[in-house]
């Protein structure tokens, strides 16, 4: 019978693999072109990249207090994160709502029909390079999981939180 395989020992010897190397340096220019990419896009739709990040934010999340878009981009609650939604309110990409079940709090939400028109069309080449093979989605789907809990925890760090 066959020992059992030390997928530590292997994942260790992985991380030192010319594989492994190759691929922290590509993600690390993934990541560069990323910022350059988000930086251009910004620019052309005459919007700063934190407006495009919570335009981001609020196309995954759906409406959210300012309060709630501020935590989750990381810039404080008031005075910054009030800039960002006049900004967005001004261009047409957002507006601001009452809660139906409290009519103090305010919600930001995207206008669907601008952000389609305005930003998806910059995104269209990204989507058009990711596979269409379920083994492949799957393995790349595990692994972009995994690296973003691991960015969470680098910025809880990074920020002083965690």
């Amino acid at each position: 019978m066959p020992a059992a395989k030390d997928t530590r020992s292997d994942a260790r010897a992985l991380r030192g693999s010319d594989t492994a190397r190759a691929l922290r340096d590509a993600l690390r220019a993934q990541a560069t072109a990323t910022v350059v990419f988000h930086s251009a896009v910004a620019a052309r739709l005459g919007i700063t990249v934190t407006d495009l990040s919570a335009l981001n934010m609020l196309s995954m999340a759906g409406p959210l207090t300012p309060g709630q878009l501020a935590d989750r981009l990381g810039i404080t609650r008031g005075g910054a994160v009030t800039t960002v939604v006049d900004r967005l309110e001004k261009a047409g990409y957002v507006r601001r709502s009452r809660d139906a079940e409290d009519r103090r709090r305010v919600r930001v939400e995207l206008v669907a029909v601008r952000a389609e028109v305005a930003v998806a069309p910059l995104f269209g080449a990204i989507g058009q390079s990711i596979p269409d093979d379920e083994e492949t989605l799957t393995t790349l789907l595990a692994f972009v999981e995994t690296l973003n809990a691991a960015l969470e925890r680098g910025t809880e760090r990074a920020a002083g939180r965690g």
